[in-house]
């Protein structure tokens, strides 16, 4: 059950966050980053692809969220006012995967979690069992997402990380879906405005006899006497989907009613009421900003078809194309759920945000102000993402870019950048800050120095990101593999040698069963956590290269390898750690054993 903006992107039961899209008109920094914590931990690759409608508030500083650089020109839409979420969720266990679609009407800032009243709607579609439905529903979401990246520069998205793009394996589980002939429920405005599309899906076989509008904002001037609500209404009837004497509701926000202050009147002969919109959560102050369009019948309970999404009820909203200089705008159309009552705590104010014991006075109805444009800038970042490598920072193809150095001087790539390598690097040139990627992977602050204990709590939750709002205690059930008092009762030898067995044992249980499509990342963060204690726990390496034996080799062992694992990227990670540990050359800790 989705309570909340952030819930729709809480992976479900047994599932850990893959990949995802979402798309915006606005987006701020605390609720992208809060998505992004919502949906996985800390990943070293992005795992959410952010497409939002151009402007100067550019988030593209939060670790492992790609911002998608909408294109600036010829573009092919007016505004990017669509709000969706696709996003792909693997199983804890086995090789499942869910995909989400959501559809919300708000924006993905502060906005929706406080006053302004917002709806969202969302399907979780288990990719072993779908629902022929909800498939057509996924897959026409997904043609829109393959809209919008060429639109975009998706080149963050488009590179291999530990083998494979990011955005594999939800692009794999779409395609694994069975083909539907069914009719989406999920629709945009690309080639077809929005109004045909609604008003042709709501009707039902038989004639509905009321109508239920709402919209945060509307048509400002020049639309007519009584405007698109009235168009829409005529045409309803015209289809044969509305009786000419329907019951009509209107909600608005009172004070800020664009052109409707001005075509109440006309609207009310036409036999609409006007009402202010209800919800508990929000009470007197809430500011009514979901769309949506109810098309029912029946006397007690309702029975019906619904429309919301984020087309407003205004000429470039609803009632014109992207393709034909309109917005770029997604719904879904859906049955109301069976036995829904009129009224009733249980009824259909449950679901929107409705009342139907008072309209507004003409007297209280103000236009409100414009809708004001965000300012758009002038130009994008010449590149997406900087490189890190051996302390030189530098650009993808050599491109030299003027950056904020660590100094807080102006350097030119390629510069000198000491390590540790830094995760986001802002340029010179507009403040723009963008992501780093070393070692083929995006880079995460994470500390230099670990214990045996730091990489023990990692494991268990491999393949699934860390958490970076969990307990700092290590996973469930999880416990040091040597206590204090065993070190101090125990030889040095003892201790070093039960110290390091007991690490091997634990990597080789996991290792074992590391899914193929985690094998080049699990070894490369072998290799990084294995090196980063060599500072830390210089008493047990000690020991090791004074008995000169290296005991990491026994990882390689096929008992402590997945099947059919490439065990060249296993044995070179294993050099690599021997060297930083000082063990490079030494002869194997288990030689005699074997023989």
């Amino acid at each position: 059950m989705h309570t909340t903006l952030y819930t729709l992107f809480m992976p479900p039961k047994d599932c850990f966050g893959d990949f995802g899209f979402l798309c915006g008109f606005t987006a701020t920094r605390q609720i992208l980053n809060q998505i992004k914590r919502t949906f996985n931990g800390d990943v070293t690759r992005p795992s959410i692809a952010a497409f939002i409608h151009p402007s100067l508030d550019v988030v593209s500083d939060i670790p492992g969220l790609a911002w998608m650089w909408m294109r600036l020109k010829d573009r092919g839409y007016n505004l990017l006012h669509a709000k969706v979420g696709l996003m792909g969720f693997r199983r804890k266990e086995g090789s499942g995967y869910v995909i989400r679609l959501a559809v919300s009407t708000g924006n993905w800032t502060q906005d929706p979690l406080t006053d302004s009243i917002d709806l969202f709607w969302s399907i979780d579609v288990d990719v072993d069992n779908p629902n022929s439905q909800e498939c057509a529903d996924v897959q026409a979401a997904w043609a829109m997402f393959v809209w919008l990246r060429k639109k975009a520069d998706c080149s963050l998205i488009e590179r291999d990380y530990d083998g494979h793009r990011p955005d594999s394996h939800l692009s794999a589980a779409v395609d694994q879906l069975p083909r539907s002939d069914l009719r989406p429920r999920f629709i945009d405005s690309r080639e077809q405005a929005l109004f045909p599309q609604v008003v042709e899906r709501l009707g039902r076989r038989k004639k509905a006899n009321r109508l239920i509008v709402g919209s945060g904002y509307f048509e400002a001037a020049g639309d007519g006497d009584a405007g698109l609500v009235e168009r829409m209404r005529q045409t309803l009837v015209q289809n044969n989907a509305l009786t000419r004497n329907a019951q009509l509701d209107l909600f608005l926000n009172p004070q800020s009613c664009q052109g409707l202050a001005e075509r109440a009147e006309a609207l009310i002969r036409c036999g609409w009421a006007l009402r202010r919109p209800y919800s508990a959560l929000h009470g007197e102050d809430g500011r009514l900003h979901a769309k949506f369009v109810l098309l029912a019948g029946g006397s007690e309970d309702a029975e019906g078809r619904l429309y919301l999404g984020s087309g407003n009820l205004s000429r470039v909203g609803f009632e014109t194309a992207a393709s034909g200089g309109g917005n770029i705008e997604a719904g879904v159309i859906v049955d109301l759920p069976s036995a829904l009552p009129w009224r009733g705590k249980k009824g259909l104010s449950s679901l929107l945000p409705v009342q139907f014991n008072e309209v507004v006075s003409l007297t209280s109805l103000q236009s409100g102000g414009d809708f004001i444009a965000p300012e758009e800038p002038l130009s994008h970042p010449p590149v997406s993402w900087l490189i890190w490598d051996d302390e030189v920072l530098s650009a993808p193809e050599g491109v030299s870019i003027s950056v904020i150095g660590q100094d807080n001087q102006v350097r030119l790539t390629p510069c000198e950048w000491p390590a540790p390598a830094p995760a986001i690097v802002t340029l010179s040139a507009h403040g723009w800050r963008l992501p780093v990627i070393a070692d083929g992977v995006l880079v995460v602050p994470r500390s230099p120095d670990m214990t045996v204990e730091d990489i023990l709590a990692g494991l268990g939750s491999f393949p699934e990101a860390a958490d970076l709002d969990g307990p700092e205690d290590g996973p469930e059930g999880g416990e040091a593999i040597a206590s204090e008092s065993d070190r101090v009762d125990a030889p040095t030898a003892t201790y070093a040698i039960r110290r390091m067995m007991g690490l091997l044992v634990r990597l080789g249980e996991i290792q074992a069963d590391v899914d193929p499509r985690d094998w080049q990342r699990w070894c490369r963060e072998l290799r990084q956590n294995l090196s980063a204690i060599a500072k830390q726990e210089t008493e047990m390496l000690s020991f090791f290269r004074s008995a000169g034996a290296n005991p990491l080799p026994v990882l390689a062992d096929p008992r402590m390898c997945p099947v059919d694992a490439d065990i060249k990227l296993l044995n070179d990670a294993l050099v690599a750690v021997a060297g930083n540990w000082g063990l490079e050359g030494y002869p194997s800790l288990w030689s005699e054993e074997a023989a």
